[in-house]
C-alpha cells in the first residue's frame, strides 16, 4: 500500500549536495492507493445512460457512479456482471457483431423512449505481433474496439435527440502514443476512437449532442492488477510506472469514471470533440 496523498509528515525531504540546487528525488515504487473521491453532479439525477463494457473495469465503475448520482443505466456487455440495482438494466450483447448490436437496440427502444448519455468503454487489448496479425485478427479487434463504438453511437443518435443530456463519451487509451510491440492493431483502434470523436463533433453538434474522449493510462482494474501487479513481475511494472508517471498514484477505474461523468454532465457543456487524458502525467498532454 502506498503513502496517502497529502500526508506531509510522511513525505521524505530530498537534500542535494550542491547548495542552492535541489537534488532530483530517487524514483520510488511507493504509490498512493487511496480511493477516488466520489463525484456528485446534481444534473445526472433522473437521466438515462447507456454504458458498454458494463461487466468490469471502467465500464462497471462508470455505471456504479451514475447509479450513485441517481441515473438509470443500461449496461451492455457480452457476459453479465455483478451489479444489482433497481435502476440498472443489463443488456447482453456481443459488440463485435453488428447484427447483435442492432438486435440489442430493439430491446433498448422498447424499454426507454430516450437516452441522455452514451459511454463507449468495451474493448480487448491482445498483444499480436505483425506476423500473426492476419485479417481475421484485425477484424476481431477492430470490430469490437472501433466499429462497435460507431454502431452504438449510430443506433443511439435518435434516442439521444429525444433526451436532454445529449452527451457521448468514448474511452480510448494512451497506448496508441507509446509504440509498444505487438499492440499495433489495438493502438490503431484507440487512435481511431479519437478520429471518430472529432469526426462526429460538428455533425452531432448541430443537434446539441456533445461527444468527447477520455483517454486513460495504466489503470488498476481487476484484470490489470491480476495480470501485471500481482506476483513476481509486480515490482518491475510498478518501477516502470514510477519512471513514466508524474504522479505517484495507482489510478483507479473510479478516477476515470469521474472524468467520464464530468463530460456527461452539463458542467462541461462548452466542450465537444475534446480528448481528456487521465494518465497521472505520463504523456503530459
Amino acid at each position: 500500500m502506498g503513502r496517502p496523498q497529502g500526508d506531509r509528515a510522511a513525505m521524505p525531504r530530498w537534500r542535494g549536495t550542491n547548495p542552492g540546487r535541489a537534488a532530483k528525488p530517487p524514483m520510488s515504487t511507493e504509490f498512493s492507493s487511496s480511493p477516488a473521491e466520489p463525484l456528485r453532479l446534481p444534473d445526472l439525477r433522473g437521466k438515462v445512460a447507456l454504458v458498454t463494457g458494463a461487466s468490469a473495469g471502467i465500464g462497471r465503475a462508470t455505471i456504479e457512479a451514475l447509479l450513485a448520482n441517481g441515473a438509470t443505466c443500461f449496461g451492455v456487455a457480452r457476459r453479465p456482471g455483478p451489479i444489482t440495482h433497481p435502476a440498472f438494466h443489463p443488456v447482453p450483447c456481443d459488440l463485435g457483431d453488428a447484427a447483435a448490436i442492432a438486435a440489442a437496440f430493439v430491446g433498448i427502444r422498447a424499454a426507454t423512449r430516450h437516452l441522455d448519455y452514451v459511454v463507449n468503454v468495451a474493448g480487448i487489448d491482445p498483444k499480436i505481433p505483425l506476423a500473426e496479425g492476419d485479417a481475421e485478427r484485425w477484424d476481431e479487434i477492430v470490430d469490437l474496439n472501433l466499429r462497435g463504438y460507431y454502431l452504438v453511437i449510430r443506433e443511439s443518435a435518435d434516442l439521444l435527440r429525444q433526451g436532454t443530456g445529449r452527451s457521448i463519451v468514448n474511452v480510448s487509451s494512451i497506448n496508441y502514443r507509446l509504440g509498444i510491440p505487438g499492440r499495433s492493431i489495438y493502438s490503431a483502434t484507440k487512435a481511431g476512437i479519437l478520429g471518430l470523436t472529432t469526426g462526429l463533433a460538428r455533425e452531432l453538434g448541430r443537434d446539441g449532442i456533445r461527444i468527447n474522449t477520455v483517454t486513460p493510462g495504466w489503470i488498476f482494474t481487476e484484470r490489470q492488477v491480476g495480470e501485471y501487479f500481482t506476483g513476481s513481475d509486480a515490482a518491475k511494472h510498478l518501477g516502470h510506472l514510477a519512471k513514466v508517471q508524474a504522479l505517484p498514484l495507482r489510478i483507479q477505474a473510479e478516477d476515470v469514471a469521474n472524468h467520464i461523468l464530468f463530460y456527461l454532465s452539463s458542467v462541461s457543456r462548452a466542450s465537444t470533440g475534446h480528448n481528456c487524458v487521465v494518465d497521472g502525467g505520463w504523456i503530459l498532454e
